[in-house]
C-alpha cells in the first residue's frame, strides 16, 4: 500500500445554522491517553450522545484502526439522527467505514476515497502465521459486508476493488454507490456587456421623453380634437 502523508489533527464540535457540525481530520485509532490526537469512537460518542439535531461531519483522514473504524460506522448507523458525511479530502482505508454509517454522502470535488485489503504485521511459526492469515480473512469479509451494504456491489467485484487497493474520484465514489452526490461549487451570473447595459438605458430614457409628445400628437389626430379646433377657427 503506498503511503498516504499524514492529516493534520482536527477534532471540533460545533452548532451552525441548527446542525449539529463535527469536523474530523486525522488517523482512525483507539485513543489510549488522553492526549492522543486521534479519530475514535469514545470521543465521537462523547459528542454526539445527546444529539438529537441533523448531524454533518465533515471528514479528512487516511484511516488506520479497521476495529476503531467499523466501531464508528456501528454507532452512526444506529444514531437517531439524520447523519451526513462530507468528504473535505480523503477518506481512506478504515475511515470509508465513517461514510459507510452515514444516512448521506457528499463528495466535494477533488476529493478521493480508497478502500483496500485489511493488514497488519506478523511474526512467528506457521501456526502462527496461519493464524493472522485467518483473522486477516475473516475481518476482510467483515469489511466486504459493510460495502456491500453501502453500495449495493457484488461481493466479487468489492473484493476485487480491495485487492488491487481501488481508488475513487468524487464522481466515482459516486457512481458506485460509496456517495451520494459531489458538491460543486455555485456558477457565478455571467456580468451583462457594459455597452448592452448602456444602450438599454438610452433607449428606456427616449422612450420617457418621446411619451408625452406622441401622446399629444395621438389627441389632436382625434377626430373631436379637430372639430372643435375647427369650430373655434384654428
Amino acid at each position: 500500500m503506498p503511503k498516504v502523508k499524514k492529516v493534520p489533527f482536527q477534532f471540533t464540535n460545533e452548532i451552525q445554522n441548527g446542525k449539529h457540525i463535527l469536523t474530523l481530520s486525522g488517523n482512525v485509532q483507539k485513543k489510549y491517553w488522553r492526549d492522543d490526537d486521534v479519530i475514535n469512537a469514545k470521543d465521537i460518542r462523547e459528542s454526539l450522545d445527546t444529539v438529537t439535531d441533523d448531524i454533518v461531519i465533515k471528514l479528512n483522514s487516511p484511516g488506520g484502526d479497521v476495529f476503531e473504524g467499523i466501531e464508528i460506522y456501528n454507532y452512526l448507523k444506529d444514531h437517531p439522527s439524520n447523519v451526513t458525511v462530507e468528504v473535505t479530502g480523503l477518506a481512506a482505508s478504515a475511515a470509508t467505514f465513517i461514510i459507510a454509517g452515514a444516512d448521506e454522502v457528499i463528495m466535494n470535488v477533488g476529493t478521493s476515497l480508497m478502500i483496500h485489503e485489511a493488514s497488519t504485521f506478523a511474526w512467528g511459526n506457521k501456526q502462527d502465521i496461519q493464524k493472522t492469515l485467518n483473522a486477516l480473512e475473516t475481518i476482510d469479509d467483515s469489511i466486504l459486508a459493510i460495502y456491500s451494504d453501502k453500495t449495493g456491489q457484488s461481493a466479487d467485484q468489492l473484493r476485487e476493488w480491495m485487492n488491487e487497493e481501488k481508488w475513487f474520484t468524487a464522481d466515482e465514489a459516486v457512481e458506485f454507490g460509496f456517495a451520494d452526490s459531489v458538491k460543486r461549487a455555485e456558477p457565478e451570473e455571467e456580468p451583462q456587456d457594459i455597452a448592452e447595459l448602456i444602450q438599454n438605458a438610452v433607449a428606456v430614457a427616449m422612450a420617457n421623453l418621446s411619451q408625452p409628445v406622441t401622446d399629444q400628437v395621438e389627441q389632436e389626430l382625434k377626430p373631436k380634437s379637430l372639430i372643435a379646433r375647427l369650430r373655434k377657427g384654428e
